[in-house]
């Protein structure tokens, strides 16, 4: 859902949100125009953006017979990135709010979505464990959750949550999940336990290790971090690839905008994201020290 309305002259002026990162697939070409601009978060820190992109230039060169370009990645979180359509800034996201996803079809600032890769939440926190929460596998986030706000509040604050509080998709799921325990942590009288970084995925990860707090987290992220917040840290629940019972799951979306100076070839792009031996092979492949971040969307 966009925060913004759309405005039409957007389109006379080239983008002005910089890009993160740009890639030139195989041919290392940076004098190659910028053809496709994808904004998401954790999926281009983790590099899985960057391994799509030079797959999809070498497949569109090689079987259209264009000439190389680049594909340029906005660094956003979910809800930035839906403004980043209604600006004309990106051709396409990767979201991952269902129910916003749906709206800003309805807005008009999107007008098609294809069902891009399954991550997966993840409660993580210190090895020492201070809140005591159960590693059972049958334990549910809603119990880890009710477990971990009666801990902090025994501890008198000392035990603490730390949350990203900047409307990520990660911090819509962490919010949800308090709110179904019947708290909002967040709200006045603020609970102290709950502690406010607003940054990116890895940046947020790294700071709940360094000050040694839970947190929730994709496991794109975990994985993808460095190897020093994994030793610090534990994973006490784990999402799970069930799309109709787990809370935990964190399904991708590609939104194609309705806006978008590239519309051509970011509908090129969906269309190759969701082939077995396109898009879904390279997500399927994609690892990180020897582990595979993300699995391929449902059939």
């Amino acid at each position: 859902m966009a925060s913004i309305t759309w405005d039409s002259t957007s389109q006379d002026k080239e983008p002005y949100v910089t890009a993160e990162e740009t890639y030139y697939g195989p041919y290392e070409d940076e004098k190659a125009p910028i053809k496709l601009r994808i904004a998401t978060g954790g999926a281009g820190q983790s590099g899985l953006v960057k391994a799509l992109a030079d797959a999809f230039i070498a497949d569109q060169v090689q079987r259209t017979g264009c000439k190389p370009f680049a594909v340029a990645w906005l660094k956003s979180d979910t809800s930035a990135s839906f403004n980043y359509l209604a600006q004309a800034c990106a051709d396409l996201s990767i979201t991952y709010h269902a129910a916003a996803e749906d709206i800003a079809v309805e807005q008009g600032v999107a007008d098609r979505r294809v069902y891009a890769w399954r991550d997966h939440f993840m409660l993580v926190g210190p090895k020492s464990n201070p809140a005591k929460l159960s590693t059972s596998l049958d334990t549910t986030i809603e119990a880890l959750f009710s477990q971990l706000f009666r801990a902090a509040i025994a501890s008198n604050n000392s035990i603490k949550f730390l949350s990203r509080f900047d409307k990520s998709a990660t911090n819509i799921k962490e919010s949800s999940i308090w709110t179904k325990i019947g708290q909002t942590p967040w709200s006045h009288p603020y609970s102290f336990f709950y502690h406010v970084v607003p940054a990116f995925p890895f940046q947020a990860l790294e700071a709940a290790a360094k000050l040694g707090e839970y947190t929730l987290v994709d496991r794109g992220t975990w994985n993808g971090v460095d190897k020093w917040v994994r030793d610090e840290m534990m994973v006490l629940l784990e999402g799970k690839d069930d799309d109709k019972t787990d809370e935990m799951l964190n399904p991708a979306r590609a939104l194609v905008g309705t806006h978008g100076q590239n519309k051509d070839m970011a509908n090129a792009f969906a269309d190759w994201l969701v082939k077995n031996d396109g898009g879904q092979k390279v997500v399927s492949e994609f690892a990180v020290n020897g582990v595979v971040l993300y699995t391929k969307a449902p059939s």
